[in-house]
């Protein structure tokens, strides 16, 4: 007992300290830079999010695969060889943007999608061997950089945007000595090429997978650069950082007990999993309550939050984001990712289909309210998939009935 509180109690901290950071920092940023920049940063940040699936080989999610079900330990230091392969691409891409090859856009988006694919991997890596708080600050590190960087930029008085390119080239650096000295350090210097080929046979069924997953998250930002522009994507961003702390509250319960809800029953994930989304629902309406008290000293009196029908729209979508999320893991585990890259694939490529018919029309309401009805169709697409392997997710089935519906109901309404 004494042990089990010690270990809760760890994750708290460093979850706590990883996360408040996570939910301030990008806040916080806003204060000093144009919703026009804001929004340049929050589309590459989106769009790294998406790239860094594919950049990772799907190695995040192979390495509990092989080392927690499979009991293959000898494979673990295969996975940081991985810090090799990202120090030849990331030294191709810092020449290319520094002889003006490729643009500072570009350039920026894999910077975000190499950090996120290392950092992943390795948080991965920490919370499949019960050390959750140590991969909660990994999977915070872009934030601890964000957060010097606008408190060095204020002492210092340097242009925000080049200090975070820099800072975070300087991060990567980072990020790979780490990997390439974990694996060097292995007593097995050599390495088997069927083993690594097993290893990228079984990452590479999770690419797509990952991919269409992101997507279906991630990409919001993505659509509304191209539909209503940066400045759009900035205001979009701003309340989605606001709900963010659903994704806080997520992050710890999959953090702290990422072992225990990779290996339980059906029956006690329905129960884990509902519960998990009411609360984060609860969470979003609570920071609705509150954050009119510190917005105005933070947006510098910029009137940005002039609509509480997208809060709530987005407050709605969450626990909906949130279960998709979860749903990947328990799919992988059951070995389904083909029926849902099937499934799931026709609805992210139908989706830009319907916001192109709806493109004269769309405001960030709008466009937010298909989001959350496209989220339901999602989630609801995964419970059918895992139904046929004999997993009942009762609860969640009801609770996204229920927001499907009165989704609907409020848009019309209000």
């Amino acid at each position: 007992m004494k042990s089990k509180l010690k270990y809760l109690s760890k994750n708290i901290f460093f979850f706590g300290l990883s996360k408040g950071i996570a939910f301030i920092a990008p806040i916080v940023f806003v204060k000093f830079v144009s919703l026009g920049e804001y929004g340049e940063i929050e589309f590459a940040y989106s769009t790294g999010s998406v790239c860094a699936v594919f950049l990772s080989l799907g190695l995040g999610g192979a390495y509990p695969y092989f080392i927690l079900k499979r009991q293959e330990l000898q494979k673990e230091y295969y996975f940081f060889l991985y810090g090799y392969f990202l120090l030849v691409i990331s030294f191709s891409f810092l020449i290319l943007f520094y002889c003006g090859v490729i643009s500072s856009t570009i350039y920026v988006v894999y910077l975000f999608s190499a950090i996120f694919s290392l950092q992943r991997i390795y948080s991965s890596i920490l919370k499949s061997n019960n050390e959750g708080y140590l991969g909660v600050i990994y999977d915070g590190g872009y934030y601890f950089l964000l957060s010097l960087v606008i408190l060095f930029c204020y002492i210092m008085h340097f242009p925000y945007l080049l200090a975070l390119r820099i800072g975070m080239e300087i991060y990567l650096g980072g990020l790979i000595f780490l990997f390439c000295s974990k694996y060097s350090k292995n007593k097995v210097c050599f390495y088997r090429k069927e083993e690594c080929f097993d290893i990228l046979k079984y990452s590479s069924s999770l690419i797509l997978s990952g991919i269409i997953i992101f997507w279906l998250t991630s990409s919001s930002r993505i659509y509304i650069k191209y539909l209503m522009g940066y400045e759009q994507v900035g205001i979009y961003s701003l309340y989605f950082r606001y709900v963010g702390i659903a994704v806080i509250i997520y992050q710890f319960c999959y953090i702290a007990f990422f072992k225990k809800l990779y290996l339980s029953s059906s029956k006690n994930l329905d129960i884990y999993y509902s519960f998990l989304m009411i609360v984060v629902l609860l969470a979003c309406l609570l920071i609705y309550c509150i954050y009119p008290f510190f917005s105005n000293y933070l947006l510098d009196g910029r009137q940005i939050f002039s609509s509480s029908k997208l809060y709530i729209l987005l407050s709605v979508m969450m626990p909906i984001w949130i279960g998709i999320a979860l749903n990947e893991g328990i799919i992988s585990r059951e070995n389904v990712i083909y029926k849902m890259n099937i499934v799931l694939g026709g609805q992210v490529v139908t989706f830009p289909l319907l916001l192109l018919l709806f493109k004269q029309q769309m405001t960030l309401e709008l466009f937010t309210f298909l989001n959350v009805l496209m989220f339901c169709v999602a989630y609801l697409s995964q419970l059918q998939i895992l139904k046929s392997r004999n997993i009942l997710f009762t609860r969640c089935r009801i609770y996204t009935y229920i927001t499907f519906v009165v989704t609907i109901i409020y848009y019309f309404t209000f």
